[in-house]
């Protein structure tokens, strides 16, 4: 499939993406030509889809630590409730990691709320129980 438009990034070259919409991964085969990009080897319309997406506007779920204080351990597990946009991920971890959490920690507890440009909750992953 052909893919035309300003919005698409332009390639270097060759690229390889694993499709990650559906259980099959396909490998998609995304080209730069001299028509547009081309996008093949999808098993599905969703790899088209996904590498639309991925060119365009790539984005991913935040996953990080925060650091706990008086807690069994020092360090809960977190995620973003939504997807943050890829070239954020870097800033908004280096925020988390600037932050201190005080035990007790629950799991499911919303840590940050609108967190980032995208407004994302920081959701703790795991609980940690407060140090006697």
């Amino acid at each position: 499939m052909q893919v035309n438009g300003p919005h698409f990034m332009r390639l270097a070259k060759n690229k390889i993406m694993v499709c990650m919409l559906c259980p099959k991964s396909c490998s998609l085969s995304v080209a730069d030509n001299f028509n547009g990009v081309s996008i093949e080897n999808n098993g599905c319309n969703k790899g088209i889809q996904f590498a639309k997406k991925e060119l365009a506007d790539p984005e991913r779920i935040l996953t990080s630590t925060m650091k706990v204080d008086h807690g069994v351990l020092p360090l809960v597990s977190v995620r973003g409730d939504n997807p943050v946009k890829k070239d954020e991920l870097k800033a908004l971890i280096k925020q988390l990691d600037g932050m201190t959490l005080y035990a007790p920690v629950l799991s499911g507890q919303i840590v940050a709320s609108d967190f980032g440009r995208n407004s994302v909750n920081i959701i703790a992953t795991r609980t940690i129980d407060r140090l006697n």
